[in-house]
């Protein structure tokens, strides 16, 4: 049965199998995928109402603390945290209660719990703050606040919520663990699942394939080897007919195929015996033919290729024998003729070569000249930058000349002006060295009356004693005096005497640029004589460079003319060589062709 399929529904067949499979694999992988989600969702899901009732703890705990706190302390900044756990208690009280929906027992549980939160909060935080708050405004009392029956309800109060959302953890915990070995169980069968399958699925499309390939192959590796068989020269080998499928039909088809040949060949065989005793004959003329003699006679005509063949030869033979006639009479003439169209040209060519020699000759002298004026125009132009720089150059000296004689002048009367402040400053240590005179003596006064008081002070005794110590102070001052008037002595000698250098130095330095003055003024008046005489020097070399551009010119256009004239020789002498080469291969082609003609057989 399968092999009567066609290959189309054999591949469809296989293929739509092994998709079949894929799809119910894929199918049930993903309802177990989405119980599996489903699991992990819930999972999720109790972890948030555990995470909630964690909040609700950890918020009545900072409520218990902070109210504990306050107790002990009376800080009223600890009890500011305790309205905002209380609603962050409830808040998550209601976030749980919404989780818990789906589940009545955690909802009767988380019911229960909201009563029993105000009734801590009422009852038991919000007295214990007040009565702390009222000691805060009595001074003197006891610190203990709290009795010891509040003690015991708030621990009852706080014991039961604990206890009850214990409960609520516990069963959270309990559905958390079910789920959770629900989700292994699922895990561990979507592993068997996609195990399995993807195993059977491997070995449907094995044996799809082999089945594929035994039904394909077989009959193609049949036909390969008829095909074989024929191209060896085996034209009976037919291909068995195995299936009804595509390649069966294609066998059958194939057998008509070599039937038809085997019998084409045969006509082909006959048909061809007969072209060749046609062929033969034609080849005997036209070999004839190749060998130079047109005098054979072709007989074969007909309908067919080979007749209108012969027919075509013969009209193409007695062209021939026609056009060699006459190939051989022009040959004639066209060897004369060329002979004296080659004499000619010879004579023209010796004539164009001398031509282009003394063109090149002309030509190079030309350019020698052109060269020569070029670089005599170009010495020219740079002896005119020359001069027009040297003119620049000097009155550009001559300025600066100019302005070095007044900076001179200025220095001189500065030199003036130094001396008469250094002969003030001489003056003035003049005038110095009489008050240090001066300070002199009264210091050597008061060391003499320093010295007296202190005898007087020896004669008063016990009474002169202070006077005495105030005499030695002032002689001492005397001596500083005696010694610092020395020293600004000596410095005033050395001032003086430097002073007295430093004027004889200014003095040359004077005279010296009084005769650098003269100098520069002689330098000046020459550079001026100078520059007249370059300025004179411009306008000639204007002449002369106008008049070298207008011979580099002319030589310039005489070189373009002889280059042309060159160019156009040039041509001439290649035109004749071309000609003269032209009328030599014409010569060997009449040559040539009276030659060939010559070995033909025209006539019967």
């Amino acid at each position: 049965m399968f092999k009567d399929l066609s290959i189309k529904n054999k591949l469809v067949f296989g293929l739509g199998s092994i998709v079949a499979i894929m799809l119910l694999l894929l199918a049930l992988a993903y309802n177990n995928f989405s119980r599996l989600s489903e699991a992990n969702r819930w999972d999720r899901h109790t972890l948030e109402v555990l995470l909630e009732t964690n909040h609700i703890t950890t918020s009545l705990l900072q409520v218990q603390t902070a109210t504990r706190g306050f107790m002990l302390t009376g800080n009223e900044t600890l009890v500011t945290p305790i309205e905002k756990e209380e609603a962050e208690a409830r808040a998550h009280l209601a976030k749980s209660r919404e989780l818990t929906r789906d589940n009545p027992n955690q909802q009767e549980r988380l019911r229960r719990l909201e009563p029993m939160l105000d009734n801590w909060i009422n009852n038991v935080i919000t007295p214990l703050i007040e009565k702390r708050r009222e000691l805060n405004k009595t001074a003197g009392v006891s610190q203990q606040v709290a009795s010891a029956a509040d003690v015991l309800n708030g621990a009852r109060t706080i014991a039961e919520i604990r206890k009850l959302i214990d409960d609520i953890a516990d069963e959270e915990n309990r559905l958390l663990a079910a789920r959770s070995t629900e989700s292994a169980a699922l895990q561990q069968h979507q592993f068997l699942l996609l195990s399995a399958g993807g195993v059977f699925c491997l070995v449907l499309a094995a044996v799809i394939a082999w089945l594929l390939i035994k039904a394909l192959l077989h009959p193609l590796n049949n036909l390969t080897g008829v095909v074989g068989q024929i191209a060896a020269g085996d034209q009976s080998a037919r291909v068995a007919i195995a299936s009804n499928d595509e390649l069966g039909k294609v066998a059958v088809e194939f057998n008509r195929m070599a039937q038809s040949i085997q019998d084409s060949q045969a006509k082909e065989l006959a048909s061809t015996n007969e072209l060749r005793a046609k062929v033969d004959a034609l080849l005997g003329t036209v070999s004839k033919a190749a060998s130079g003699d047109l005098t054979g006679e072709i007989t074969i005509s007909g309908a067919d290729a080979i007749g209108r063949l012969g027919e075509g030869l013969k009209t193409m033979f007695d062209n021939l024998r026609i056009l060699l006639n006459n190939v051989q009479k022009a040959g004639i003439q066209v060897t004369t003729s060329a002979t004296e169209i080659a004499a000619s040209a010879k004579q023209q060519e010796a004539t164009g070569i001398e031509q282009a020699q003394t063109s090149v000759e002309i030509l190079s002298t030309t350019k020698e000249i052109s060269a020569n004026t070029t670089q005599l125009l170009r010495t020219m132009e740079d002896a005119t930058a020359v001069a027009d720089f040297t003119t620049t150059a000097t009155a550009e000296a001559q300025g600066n000349l100019k302005r070095m004689d007044l900076t001179m002048q200025h220095m001189v009367a500065a030199t003036d002006s130094i001396n008469a402040k250094l002969a003030a400053l001489s003056e003035k240590a003049s005038n110095i060295n009489s008050v240090l005179i001066t300070i002199t003596k009264v210091a050597d006064q008061t060391n003499i009356l320093s010295l007296n008081a202190a005898i007087e002070a020896e004669k008063a005794g016990d009474a002169g004693r202070g006077f005495s110590v105030v005499a030695t102070e002032i002689r001492r001052l005397a001596d500083q005096t005696s010694v610092s008037t020395w020293d600004i002595d000596q410095m005033l000698k050395e001032m003086q005497s430097a002073v007295s250098a430093s004027v004889m130095g200014m003095d040359k330095f004077s005279e010296e640029i009084r005769r650098s003055v003269g100098e520069v003024r002689q330098v000046a008046e020459q550079l001026s004589s100078v520059m007249d005489q370059v300025q004179k020097l411009a306008p000639q070399f204007d002449l002369v460079l106008q008049g070298m551009q207008s011979q580099a010119v002319g030589a310039s256009q005489i070189s373009d003319t002889m280059m042309q004239l060159n160019d156009a020789t040039q041509q001439t002498v290649e035109s004749l060589k071309a000609t003269s080469e032209a009328v030599h291969q014409l010569q060997y082609a009449a040559s040539d062709l009276q030659s060939s003609v010559a070995t033909f057989a025209v006539n019967a």
